[in-house]
Parts: C-alpha cells; structure tokens; sequence
C-alpha cells in the first residue's frame, strides 16, 4: 500500500473536521487525525474493505476479536500508558494495544516497535509529556532495531512527537515488514 495523507482517504473513510494541518517539532508537515475519525473509519467501510468480516478482526487491533462490524456496538480501543521512559527504545514491546501513551523524562528516541502478528494493524502514539516537556522521536529505519520493528516515514525522515499531545498513526505493512508513519 502507498504512502497517503489522511486527507487524500477515500470520501467517506474519515470526517473532514477531524482532519487537521500540523507542524511537528521538527517541522515536517503533517496531518493529525481525532480518535472520533479512527472509529469512525472502523463504521464506514463495507464489502472487502478494513472493517469487514476477518479483515477487520485482523485490522481494527485488539479490540477486534469482540467487535461487532456493521453494528451499533462502541469500539473500546486497549490503552496503555507504560511508565515514564528515561532512555531511547529499541524493539519497544508496550504490550498489546490499539493507543500507546508515552512519557518521557528527558528526549528519546523509539527505533522500532514490536512487529504485530497481522497485516495492516494500527497504532495511536501519542506523546503525553506536558507542554514545554521533552519530545518523543520515531526514527526512520533504524538499525538500532531488528528489520521488521522499523518505522518508515514516507519523508524518509524521523519524525517527532512534540510534547503535550504529539502523535501518530501507524500501520504495518508486511509486504515492506515495516510500521509505516501516516
């Protein structure tokens, strides 16, 4: 699957005013996307799409195995929010979850995350230091981390998670073994 901008979804994958221009730390351009338009992405879809039959259990992420596609059933996303980091991350293992919540006492690098067991599943990083606090930075392609567990960035450059909220999707593609930042 190709690199795309939450915005260039298909019309109806995601409400437009969830979708908003950001600036990262590093000043790359970028988009962030509300939790609503997560799950509203998870309600939109039919036929063989991300949220249908087997593919959405695989997907949708933990949460999956109970959730009811097509129906009126609320989507519970597992949250962690691990303990306050104090060095950079290689192969980072949160657990299993759909959102991570990282904090950090000082800037830190995230070199990769544990590969999941399916195609296509998502991720919600968000950097939760307070505002002023230190960023949180996925580095691209790092060989600090083994090959699957990678991050790639479609800049072809780390990116940052400025502090007070910073954040960002992740998918995994296991036709590149790689978590792709969108």
């Amino acid at each position: 699957m190709p690199d795309v901008k939450i915005s260039q979804l298909p019309a109806g994958t995601a409400n437009a005013n969830s979708v908003v221009p950001a600036t990262n730390a590093a000043g790359t351009t970028t988009e962030k996307i509300t939790l609503g338009a997560i799950r509203d992405l998870a309600h939109t879809h039919s036929g063989n799409d991300i949220t249908s039959g087997t593919v959405a259990a695989a997907r949708l992420g933990t949460h999956a195995s109970t959730h009811q596609t097509g129906g009126s059933d609320a989507i519970n996303p597992v949250i962690v929010t691990p303990g306050s980091l104090s060095t950079s991350q290689n192969n980072y293992d949160p657990g299993t979850c759909d959102i991570i919540r990282l904090s950090s006492s000082t800037a830190i690098d995230i070199t990769g995350l544990v590969a999941p067991s399916v195609d296509g599943a998502m991720r919600l990083v968000i950097n939760v230091n307070a505002s002023g606090g230190s960023a949180i930075t996925l580095k691209h392609e790092s060989a600090s981390s083994t090959a699957a567990n990678q991050f790639r960035n479609s800049t072809g450059g780390d990116y940052v998670l400025p502090a007070d909220g910073g954040s960002a999707v992740l998918t995994y593609s296991s036709a590149i073994s790689r978590w792709r930042i969108l």
